[in-house]
């Protein structure tokens, strides 16, 4: 099938999935975003595309991954551990998420998350054991993975262990609530970890002989999309209803970290090159994602300038 279709990424089966191409990936969410579902239409979604950790074959994926090049090899571990981080982080901090939804459909839509984020944690440490030989015991394979992401993200991991545990010790405030959605679904989803999937998928495209990786991240960021479009649906009609300040005081905060993502010190030129190139597109996402939920065009520009315009060592201090 070469014309396009939502048939290529909505209905595809596990099997198929390394087979849709990249820009059919990107047009999709695209067009789910211009849907705009509701969380109704999302839960029936997640019913039809249902998929298993466990179904996806790694062996195939060792024995080309240790013969990559360098590079490649070194970028594909990195973010794997980023994975494993981010998708154990999600599961752990989304019941009080879950717990405040204002309405039965959320609640309907966010227990189909937390099913998502247990699938995706489950995936992220059978790549940190069969791909990169990491520690067999959980809690030390996080351990592993923890210290090998970048400042920033660790950063942005307290932050956001922070606002869900006030939201913990307040349930039922919608707008500590939406302070949450906000940085889960918008910061920590639509801009980190959707930007972190597609260069991810691009490259795997690029490098044969990786399927079970491919197809790994290909489900991911299809279940992504629900998630992205549930944030974006909640957080568009908050701002409607006059909620704005909330949402964007917590995006303010999250800002620079959200940018600067990728900063460590004493970069070498290329890591300097990579952080800079990195920054200028989570600032162009972190704008999208801002107008998608129809905030003033002044003030976006406002805090993405603000965000590129600080030094990268504020993200890691």
């Amino acid at each position: 099938m070469t014309r396009w279709s939502t048939l290529l990424l909505d209905e595809a089966r596990l099997d198929d999935l390394p087979h849709v191409p990249v820009s059919e990936i990107l047009r999709h969410r695209e067009a789910l975003a211009t849907y705009r579902p509701s969380p109704a239409n999302l839960y029936e979604r997640w019913e039809r595309q249902q998929w298993r950790a466990e179904d996806i074959p790694l062996e195939p994926d060792r024995d080309r991954f240790d013969q990559l090049a360098e590079g490649h090899r070194r970028y594909l571990t990195a973010t794997i551990h980023t994975f494993i981080v981010g998708e154990y982080t999600g599961l752990d901090l989304l019941g009080p998420i879950l717990a405040g939804a204002p309405a039965e459909a959320d609640l309907l839509f966010l227990g189909t998350q937390v099913a998502d984020e247990a699938r995706h944690t489950r995936l992220m440490l059978r790549l940190g054991t069969e791909l990169l030989g990491l520690d067999l015991d959980t809690r030390r394979l996080l351990d592993e993975a923890w210290l090998a992401v970048t400042p920033a993200h660790r950063r942005l991991a307290a932050l956001e262990t922070r606002i869900v545990t006030d939201l913990q010790a307040h349930p039922g405030d919608y707008r500590r609530w939406l302070r949450t959605v906000t940085l889960f679904h918008l910061i920590t989803e639509e801009v980190l970890a959707v930007a972190g999937q597609t260069a991810m998928i691009r490259l795997l495209k690029q490098l044969p002989g990786l399927p079970g990786l491919t197809t790994a991240f290909i489900a991911m960021t299809r279940d992504e999309s629900r998630h992205v479009n549930y944030g974006i649906h909640t957080l568009r009609e908050a701002v409607a209803a006059g909620y704005a300040d909330e949402i964007s005081e917590t995006i303010e905060e999250a800002a620079t970290l959200t940018v600067w993502i990728d900063a460590v010190d004493a970069p070498t030129r290329a890591q300097a090159r990579h952080i800079q190139a990195s920054a200028q597109l989570c600032a162009r996402r972190l704008g999208r994602a801002m107008r998608r939920l129809d905030l003033p065009e002044p003030y976006v520009e406002h805090v993405t300038r603000r965000a590129l315009a600080a030094e990268p060592q504020e993200a890691i201090r």
